[in-house]
C-alpha cells in the first residue's frame, strides 16, 4: 500500500456510511461503558475510606482492576476514529470457519451471531465457541483458533485473566505470530512477567524462522516490551535496535510499525538519561509518523509532545516551547472529541511554564488538564491524585498554603485509597503536605506528617536513599527551627549524620 493511500485508510473522513454508524453504536457502547466503570470506582472508593485493614487488599485490588478498564476503554474511544470498531470481523471471520463447517451449529443460528456480531454483540458467538471448544472434537488447530476467538471476546470484555488463558490456550495448541502475539501482551497485562518473557522469546523464535522483516521487527519489539516491564531498559535497547533495522530492511516506504518502534527505542534510551540518543529516535519516529499517519493522528501529537519533553529536560527551554504549543492545539483538534493526549500536552506545557516562573498560567493549564482527567479516568485515580500534586507545588509557590494543603489531602486520601499507606508515593504526599502545614505554624502536626513520612521511606528505599535523605533534612531542619525538643531529634540527627558519612563528596546531601 502507497503511503498516501496507508495515510487515508487511517483518516476518519474516509469512513463509510455503514461503517461511521456501527462506530457511532460502539461509541455509546463506550462511553456507557465508562460511566459505569466510574460509578464503581466511585463506590469502593468510598468504601475502602473505611474499610478494616482486613478488606482494604481485596477493595484495593477490585478498584486497581477498575481503574486498568477505565484506561483501556479510555483509549479504545480515542482510537475509535482510526482503529474501527473492534475486533468483529475478525471473530466472524473465525465463527465461519469453524462454527460452520463442524456441522455441529444449525445455519439459523450461525446466521444470528453473524448478525450479532454486526451490531457489535458479542454474546451469541461466545457461546458457540464455548460449546465447540467444550466438544473438543476438532484438531489441535481449530481448538486453537476457538481458544483464539474466546480471547477477543474476552479481550473486548476487559476480562483480562479469562483472555490470558484462551490466548496461552491457543498459542500452545498451535503457536502462530497473532496468537503469541496476544498471549504475551495479556500476559504483561496481568502481571505474568514471567510467562510474558517466555511467549515474546516463543514469539522471535518463530518471526525469525518463518517471518518476514516486518515480523521479525514486531516480535523484537514486543520483546522489548516485557523487558521494559521487567525495568531491564538496556536490554530492550538492544532488540528494539534490532527491530529498527528489520523495519529500514522491509521493502517500500516506512510503516506506522517502524515509528512506534523508533518511539519506543526513544523511551527506553530516556530510561537510562541518554537523552540527545532518545532525542534523535524520536525525531526519526516523527518523521515517519508525519509520512504515514499524517499530523492529524493522536500519534504525531503525542511524539511531538514526548519530544517537547526530552528538549525541556535538557535546559532547551525555548525549542521545547512552540513544539509544545503545536502539540496541544494538534490534540486539541484530534477527531473523536476530548483525547488524552491533550492531558499529556497540557502537562507539559505546564511544566515549561513552572519552570520559567509563570505560575499563572502553569496554574490554568494544570487547571485544564485536571477538569479532562476528572472526565476521563474520575476522580479515583492514583495518576489524579499526581496531577493534584502538581497544582499544588504551584498554588503553594504562589504563597497560598491553605489552597496548597487543601489539594495535597485531596492527593492523599487517593492515595491512601488506591496505592496504601505503606507505598513510597504515599509518602512523598505525607512530605509535601507536612511542609505546607509547617509553614502555616502548627509544627506539632508537621512532626507527626514527617515522622510518618519517614517511616515509608526508611521502610520501602532504605536509609540512604536520596529521598529519604531529602525528607531528613526537611524533618530535621523543621525540628530545628521550631521543636528543638523534639522526641524524633536523636533518631534524625543520627539518620542526617550516616546519610552525610554515606554520601561524602560531590553527592553529599546539603
Amino acid at each position: 500500500m502507497a503511503a498516501q493511500d496507508q495515510q487515508a485508510a487511517q483518516t476518519p473522513g474516509a469512513t463509510s456510511g455503514m461503517a461511521k454508524a456501527t462506530l457511532s453504536r460502539h461509541e455509546s457502547t463506550l462511553r456507557a461503558q465508562l460511566a459505569a466503570l466510574q460509578s464503581r470506582c466511585e463506590a469502593a472508593f468510598h468504601q475502602l475510606r473505611d474499610a478494616p485493614a482486613a478488606e482494604a487488599m481485596a477493595l484495593r485490588a477490585e478498584l486497581s482492576g477498575l481503574h486498568l478498564a477505565i484506561g483501556e476503554t479510555v483509549r479504545r474511544l480515542a482510537q475509535l476514529p482510526w482503529e474501527g470498531a473492534g475486533s468483529e470481523a475478525e471473530l466472524s471471520e473465525i465463527l465461519t470457519k469453524t462454527a460452520g463447517t463442524s456441522g455441529l451449529v444449525g445455519l439459523g443460528r450461525l446466521a444470528e451471531a453473524q448478525a450479532a456480531l454486526a451490531m457489535g454483540e458479542l454474546g451469541p458467538a461466545d457461546d458457540i465457541f464455548a460449546e465447540l471448544l467444550a466438544l473438543n472434537a476438532g484438531p489441535a488447530d481449530q481448538t486453537a483458533r476457538l481458544a483464539f476467538a474466546q480471547g477477543l471476546i474476552a479481550e473486548a470484555a476487559m476480562r483480562w485473566p479469562d483472555a490470558a488463558r484462551h490466548y496461552a490456550l491457543a498459542a500452545r495448541l498451535d503457536p502462530d505470530l497473532r496468537s503469541l502475539q496476544k498471549a504475551r501482551a495479556l500476559a504483561c497485562t496481568t502481571g505474568d512477567l514471567t510467562a510474558a518473557f517466555r511467549l515474546g522469546k516463543g514469539l522471535m523464535v518463530l518471526a525469525e524462522t518463518s517471518g518476514s522483516p516486518e515480523d521479525r521487527a514486531m516480535a523484537m519489539a514486543e520483546h522489548a516490551l516485557t523487558l521494559e516491564a521487567q525495568d531491564r531498559p538496556a536490554e530492550a535497547e538492544g532488540i528494539l535496535r534490532k527491530a529498527v533495522q528489520n523495519g529500514r530492511a522491509t521493502v517500500g516506504p516506512p510503516s506506522p510499525d517502524h515509528a512506534r518502534h523508533l518511539a519506543q527505542l526513544a523511551r527506553v534510551l530516556e530510561a537510562q538519561d541518554r537523552l540527545s540518543d532518545a532525542e534523535n529516535a524520536l525525531r526519526k519516529a516523527l518523521d515517519v509518523t508525519r509520512a504515514t499517519l499524517g499530523e492529524a493522528h493522536p500519534d504525531y501529537a503525542g511524539r511531538l509532545n514526548a519530544l517537547a519533553g526530552l528538549l525541556q529536560a535538557q535546559e532547551r527551554d525555548t525549542e521545547a516551547e512552540p513544539l509544545h504549543h503545536k502539540a496541544l492545539d494538534l490534540a486539541r483538534g484530534l477527531a473523536g472529541g476530548p483525547h488524552p493526549v491533550v492531558i499529556d500536552c497540557l502537562t507539559g506545557l505546564a511544566q515549561l511554564a513552572e519552570r520559567l516562573g509563570r505560575l499563572p498560567v502553569a496554574e490554568g493549564l494544570y487547571r485544564q488538564a485536571l477538569s479532562l482527567d476528572l472526565a476521563l479516568t474520575g476522580r479515583t485515580h492514583p495518576d489524579h491524585a499526581g496531577r493534584l500534586c502538581a497544582l499544588a507545588e504551584v498554588v503553594r509557590a504562589g504563597r497560598r498554603m491553605a489552597e496548597a494543603e487543601a489539594l495535597f489531602r485531596q492527593a492523599l486520601a487517593i492515595d491512601r485509597a488506591t496505592i496504601g499507606e505503606a507505598h513510597h508515593d504515599y509518602g512523598v504526599a505525607l512530605n509535601n503536605l507536612a511542609g505546607v502545614v509547617e509553614v502555616q505554624g502548627r509544627p506539632d502536626e508537621a512532626e507527626e506528617l514527617y515522622a510518618a513520612a519517614l517511616a515509608i521511606f526508611r521502610a520501602t528505599l532504605g536509609d540512604l536513599h536520596p529521598a529519604t535523605l531529602k525528607v531528613t533534612k526537611n524533618f530535621r531542619a523543621m525540628i530545628a527551627a521550631q521543636l528543638p525538643g523534639s522526641v524524633h531529634r536523636p533518631g534524625v540527627e543520627a539518620l542526617w549524620t550516616l546519610g552525610q558519612a554515606a554520601w561524602q563528596g560531590p553527592g553529599t546531601i546539603e
